[in-house]
C-alpha cells in the first residue's frame, strides 16, 4: 500500500484525487442530496461500472493506442450472456463465457493493430459498429427482463454490507495492476508506450505487448458488461453507449497519457469516481443529460492539454540540459 502511495503523489493521478476532494466537498454544500447513504451507495456502484470498463483500457492507452468498441463490447457480451442465461446456462458458466468473448474481441483488434497494421482508432472503430450490429441480431430489437437471481445478485447483492459488485471491481484492478506493474509482459507494455523505436531494438516483443494489451481490454469491457447487465437486471443492444466516451475520460482524467508509456490502473480509479461523483452532482441539481456529454469532453480536452504541455516542457528541459 505504501508503495501504491509513493507511485500516486508523485504522478498526475494524484491531481485527480485532490480533485475528488474539492469535489466532494462542494457538493456536500450545493445538495444536501448528495450527502445521504443512499446517493452515496449508488455513487460506488455506477463507479464500480464504470472503473471495471476502464481498467483494461488503461493497457491499450499506455501503448499509446486507443479502443473505441469498449462500450459494444460489453453491451454485446452483456447481450449475448443474457440470451444464454434465459436458455438456462448457469451463471458461474456465464462469467467465463464472458471473458472468452472479450479475448476473442481483443485478438481480434490487436491483429487488426499489430499484424494489418491499421491504425488502433481506425481498427476499433470498425469493431465498435460490427458488435452494435451483432449485439442488434442477437437481441433482435427486444429487450431482455427478469434475469435469474443467481446473476443479478452481482450487480444487487451485498457480501455483508459491502457490494458485491464493489467486491468484483476491486479484484479486477488488483488483477490488472498486478499484471501492468509486475510482470514481464506489463513492463513491456509501458516500454512499448513510451518509445516504439527503443522497445523494438530492446527485444520487446512488440506485437504480443499490443495483443496483451488490447486483449485486457476486452476481457474488462465483457467483464463490466455483465455487471452491468446484474445490476440493471436487463439487458439491450444500446446499453453499452453512453459509456463509450466515459471509459476514456476516466483513464485520461486518471492521469493516463494519450501518448503512450505514463499512467497507471489507480489513476483510472481516480479518474472513474470522480467522473461519476461529478454525474451524479449534474443529476441531483437537475443538469439536462445532454449537457453531461459536453462536461466530460472538457475534462479529456484539460487532460490532454496539460498532458501535452507537460510532454512539451520535459522535452526543452532535457535539450536545455544538453547544451
Amino acid at each position: 500500500m505504501k508503495e501504491i502511495w509513493n507511485r500516486t503523489k508523485g504522478s498526475k493521478s494524484f491531481l485527480c484525487l485532490v480533485s475528488i476532494f474539492i469535489v466532494v466537498a462542494f457538493a456536500s454544500v450545493l445538495s444536501p442530496s448528495f450527502r445521504s447513504v443512499d446517493n452515496f451507495v449508488t455513487i460506488i456502484r455506477q463507479a464500480s461500472t464504470l472503473i471495471v470498463l476502464s481498467t483494461g483500457l488503461t493497457a491499450v492507452l499506455l501503448t499509446g493506442g486507443m479502443d473505441l468498441s469498449v462500450g459494444s463490447t460489453a453491451a454485446f457480451a452483456g447481450c449475448l450472456c443474457a440470451q444464454l442465461l434465459k436458455m438456462g446456462v448457469p451463471a458461474g458458466v456465464i462469467f467465463l463465457i464472458g471473458l472468452a468473448i472479450g479475448l476473442v474481441i481483443g485478438l481480434l483488434n490487436g491483429f487488426l493493430v499489430a499484424v494489418i497494421q491499421l491504425p488502433a482508432f481506425i481498427a476499433t472503430y470498425a469493431t465498435n459498429w460490427a458488435l452494435k450490429g451483432l449485439a442488434i441480431i442477437v437481441m433482435s430489437g427486444a429487450v431482455i427482463y427478469d434475469l435469474p437471481a443467481g446473476f443479478t445478485v452481482f450487480g444487487t447483492g451485498y457480501l455483508g454490507k459491502i457490494p458485491i459488485i464493489v467486491l468484483i471491481a476491486a479484484v479486477v484492478v488488483a488483477v490488472v495492476y498486478f499484471f501492468l506493474q509486475k510482470t514481464t509482459l506489463g513492463r513491456d507494455i509501458y516500454a512499448y508506450g513510451a518509445n516504439k523505436e527503443a522497445a523494438r531494438y530492446s527485444a520487446v516483443h512488440v506485437d504480443r505487448s499490443v495483443y496483451m494489451a488490447f486483449a485486457l481490454c476486452s476481457m474488462t469491457a465483457s467483464v463490466g458488461g455483465l455487471l452491468m447487465t446484474a445490476r440493471l437486471n436487463a439487458a439491450e443492444a444500446a446499453m453499452g453507449d453512453a459509456y463509450g466516451l466515459q471509459t476514456v475520460a476516466a483513464v485520461v482524467i486518471g492521469g493516463t497519457s494519450m501518448l503512450g508509456g505514463e499512467g497507471g490502473v489507480m489513476g483510472t480509479v481516480f479518474g472513474g469516481i470522480l467522473l461519476t461523483v461529478i454525474i451524479n452532482i449534474m443529476n441531483l441539481m437537475g443538469t439536462s443529460s445532454l449537457a453531461q456529454p459536453m462536461v466530460v469532453g472538457v475534462g479529456i480536452l484539460f487532460m490532454v492539454l496539460m498532458d501535452t504541455f507537460t510532454q512539451s516542457a520535459g522535452e526543452k528541459t532535457r535539450k536545455w540540459r544538453r547544451l
